[in-house]
């Protein structure tokens, strides 16, 4: 494609491809990263106390996001969103989480000490908890229009403030 203006958007892991593709896009003009991946939440998760109370108080459960699920959505889309998710989940395996570990182990990102170019402003949407982590992610960098926004109570930012990141946008 031949855009003339792109703006990479990605949220979670999805961060994780937006870096490794960042370089093999033709004009590009910033990135989103709605709490994206980073390193160190992975390889050496922050031991402040914000995090250690956030996961002892709120484990991300799979009736959390049940609840969310239910409170953020009208109700036939939330039944909908849910089915589809308890169908997902049943073609995962303890075999799908080795094969995701052997992958992670090969993949050069979580090696290497590459930060996102200067050149390009990134904006990553976190929840407040996680704003120093992300200052010292690969995705911040010294561009002047580059910020972090706290935004958001859990992992999910887009589905709570979905007219707010398209206003970002």
């Amino acid at each position: 494609m031949n855009a003339k203006n792109v703006i990479i958007l990605a949220h979670s892991i999805g961060g994780v491809y937006a870096f490794q593709v960042r370089d093999k896009v033709k004009n590009l003009k910033a990135f989103v990263g709605i709490e994206p991946t980073d390193r160190e939440i992975i390889l050496n998760p922050p031991q402040e106390k914000a995090y250690l109370e956030r996961n002892k108080n709120e484990t991300i459960s799979e009736k959390f996001i049940h609840q969310k699920i239910f409170d953020l959505f009208p109700e036939t889309e939330a039944k909908t969103f849910w089915q589809t998710t308890e169908k997902n989940k049943a073609h995962f395996n303890d075999q799908d989480d080795q094969h995701l570990m052997n992958a992670m182990k090969k993949d050069v990102f979580w090696f290497n000490q590459d930060k996102w170019n200067d050149s390009i402003p990134t904006i990553i949407i976190t929840e407040k908890y996680r704003m120093s982590e992300y200052e010292r992610s690969e995705y911040f960098n010294q561009n002047s229009e580059s910020k972090i926004i706290p935004m958001g109570t859990f992992h999910y930012i887009q589905w709570e403030y979905p007219h707010e990141i398209a206003d970002i946008l």
